[in-house]
C-alpha cells in the first residue's frame, strides 16, 4: 500500500497550507505542525514496511523441522540480541556483523560464564510509539484553538485583506478600535492561556526525550553527539551508535522440545531491515528535538521579559511594523498593559500593515481625546487618580 494512500491528501494540505489568520508564533507552530508532521510520517513508514513488508527476516537451519515462517514471527515477538563484546571486533575477520558474537548463557560446574547481552524488543512498538508522541506535540495547540475560540479572526474584519470597500475599511476599523479601546485590561486570561500553552510545549519536548532515552535503553540521551563523534573518528577505534541502537543484524535463540523432553536451543541470525530507517530517523530526531526545546526555552524566557519591561514590547512592535507612526505606538503602549500588547501584536501579524498603521492611529487618537478636558470622562479620571 502505497504512501498517498495511507494519508490523505486534505491532511497533507491541512499541515502546509498557510492559515488566513495568525493565532501563535513560528515556536509554537514548530511543535504542532512541523514535529507532529515528522512523527506521523515516520510512524505511517514504519507501519506500512511492518505490516506489509519484511520486517524481519531469520536464517533458519536446514533440517526443516520449524518452518522460516515460525521462526521469524518467534525472533520478532520474543525479541533478538546483540553481545557489546562483539561490537569492537572486525567485520568480516572476527563477527559476521557488529554484536554478532559467539554467545555463552549456560554455567559450568566450576566456573559461572553468562555473556553481557543487549536486548532488542522495542521495534515492534517504534511505529506506536511515534504515533503516540506525535499527538502528545498536538495536545497544547488543541488547548488553545478551544481557549482562543476564533477571537482573533472576528475583531479583525476582514483587515488582513489589503483592499476593501470604503465602506467595509472604514466598519471594519472602527469597529476594531473601539474593541481595542474597551478591553485594555481585559486580556489578561486571553494572554495568559498562551503562556501556558508554550510551558506546556516545553514540558512535553523535555519529557518526550526522557521517554525515548528509556524506550532506547538509554541510548537517546546523547545518540546525535555520539553518532557525529563516530563519522569522525576512526572507525575501528570507536563503537558504532547506530550498530549498537539499531543493530541490522542480530541473534535469536529458539527453544523447543526434542524427541526425549529436553530442551533444544538453536542460534539463528536475524536480519532487521526496520532499523536502516530507524536508525537515520532517530538521528535526526534527536537534533530536531534539541532545536526545539532550545527554541522553545528562548521563547518562553522571551515571553517572560516582554511582561517585565515595556520598552522591549514597544521594540518589537515598532521593528515589525513600520508604517505605524512611533508616537501612535507610544501613546497605545503606555496606556496598555503586557495582555494588551499581545492582543495587538498577534492583530499586527493578521491585519495588512497600511489597516494597522490607521488602526492604532485612530486608536492614540481615542486615547489622547480621553485625556483631554474636553472629554466627558475626564473630570472622573482626576477623581480617581486622586
Amino acid at each position: 500500500m502505497s504512501l498517498v494512500k495511507l494519508v490523505p491528501i486534505s491532511r497533507i494540505k491541512y499541515l502546509t497550507k498557510i492559515r488566513e489568520v495568525t493565532i501563535d508564533d513560528l515556536t509554537f507552530r514548530l511543535h504542532y505542525r512541523f514535529t507532529f508532521s515528522f512523527l506521523i510520517i515516520g510512524s505511517l513508514l514504519l507501519a506500512g514496511e511492518q505490516f506489509f513488508g519484511k520486517p524481519i527476516q531469520c536464517i533458519n537451519v536446514k533440517d526443516g523441522t520449524v518452518p522460516d515462517a515460525v521462526i521469524n514471527s518467534y525472533c520478532w515477538i520474543e525479541g533478538t540480541f546483540t553481545l557489546p563484546k562483539g561490537l569492537m571486533k572486525i567485520i568480516g575477520y572476527e563477527v559476521s556483523a557488529p554484536g554478532v558474537e559467539q554467545y555463552k548463557d549456560f554455567v559450568e560446574e566450576a566456573k559461572h560464564e553468562k555473556d553481557e547481552v543487549i536486548e532488542h524488543s522495542y521495534y515492534q512498538w517504534v511505529g506506536v510509539v511515534l504515533f503516540l508522541q506525535a499527538l502528545t506535540f498536538y495536545v497544547a495547540h488543541l488547548f488553545w484553538k478551544a481557549w482562543e475560540k476564533n477571537k482573533m479572526r472576528d475583531i479583525i474584519n476582514d483587515l488582513n485583506k489589503a483592499i476593501l470597500a470604503d465602506a467595509k475599511k472604514t466598519t471594519g476599523k472602527l469597529n476594531l478600535v473601539n474593541y481595542l479601546y474597551a478591553s485594555f485590561g481585559r486580556n489578561d486570561s486571553y494572554a495568559f492561556r498562551y503562556f501556558l500553552c508554550e510551558i506546556l510545549n516545553m514540558v512535553n519536548v523535555i519529557i518526550q526525550m526522557m521517554f525515548i532515552n528509556w524506550f532506547l535503553g538509554g541510548q537517546f540521551a546523547s545518540y546525535g553527539l555520539d553518532v557525529l563523534a563516530f563519522l569522525d573518528g576512526d572507525y575501528s577505534e570507536r563503537i558504532d551508535p547506530m550498530a549498537k541502537t539499531f543493530p541490522k543484524m542480530t541473534k535469536c535463540t529458539f527453544r523447543r522440545f526434542g524427541p526425549s523432553g529436553d530442551i533444544v536451543k538453536t542460534d539463528h541470525l536475524c536480519m532487521l531491515p526496520l532499523n536502516i530507517l530507524n536508525e537515520k530517523m532517530y538521528v535526526v530526531f534527536w537534533f530536531w528535538l534539541y532545536l526545539v526545546a532550545i527554541f522553545s526555552a528562548i521563547s518562553i524566557i522571551r515571553r517572560m521579559v516582554l511582561m517585565v519591561f515595556s520598552g522591549v514590547r514597544y521594540f518589537i512592535l515598532a521593528k515589525f511594523q513600520r508604517f505605524a507612526e512611533p508616537k501612535d505606538l507610544q501613546i497605545v503602549l503606555k496606556k496598555s498593559v503586557y495582555a494588551d500588547w499581545f492582543v495587538i501584536h498577534l492583530l499586527s501579524k493578521n491585519i495588512d500593515p497600511m489597516h494597522f498603521r490607521e488602526v492604532i492611529r485612530d486608536l492614540a487618537q481615542l486615547i489622547t481625546d480621553e485625556n483631554s478636558p474636553k472629554h466627558p470622562n475626564y473630570e472622573k479620571q482626576i477623581d480617581t487618580n486622586v
